[in-house]
């Protein structure tokens, strides 16, 4: 996808915002902790939240450096300037040629229609804009225990 014309679909790292503040949480509370003097009323509610503080701040790091380090991203659509959000669709094996017909021909819409979530032999993977006026998709049949491709990867714009 991020190979596609006139850049529609780039790559953004994600956001540590999250990650920082549940590790400003965990530093706050032990700070809490030392600074109320919560020791001195009770050792085990001082034991309690130092445990809670520390898996947080733990929690908090891991996700900063996951983070810092990811070289993935995740999928970002410019016209929209917002993430394109990843779903999957199942259908029953039978529907196999008109699935794929569907995939070829780039119709999301009627995918979703057709979704009937009870069997899972074909597996439509899906990355579309908030407004689905974009949509990349890629059909997928499950054989010998592992999901192979059945299309290549189909795009959907509607520039309306």
């Amino acid at each position: 996808m991020y190979a596609l014309p006139s850049g529609v679909v780039v790559r953004r790292k994600k956001n540590q915002v999250v990650p920082l503040l549940i590790l400003a949480v965990g530093i706050g509370m032990v700070v809490l902790n030392y600074g109320l003097d919560v020791e001195a009323q009770s050792a085990d509610v001082s034991a309690s939240l130092m445990l809670v503080a520390g898996a947080t701040i733990i929690v908090g790091l891991l996700m900063c450096l996951s983070r810092l380090f990811d070289s993935e991203g995740y999928p970002w659509h410019t016209p929209t300037r917002r993430p394109l959000r990843y779903e999957e669709r199942f259908y029953p094996i039978e529907q196999r040629n008109e699935i794929q017909r569907m995939v070829d021909e780039a119709a999301y819409l009627r995918l979703v229609a057709a979704d009937t979530k009870r069997t899972s032999g074909i597996a439509v993977a899906i990355y579309r804009s908030e407004d689905q006026r974009f949509a990349a998709m890629q059909a997928y049949e499950y054989i010998d225990y592992e999901y192979r491709p059945i299309t290549g990867i189909r795009v959907m714009e509607k520039n309306e």
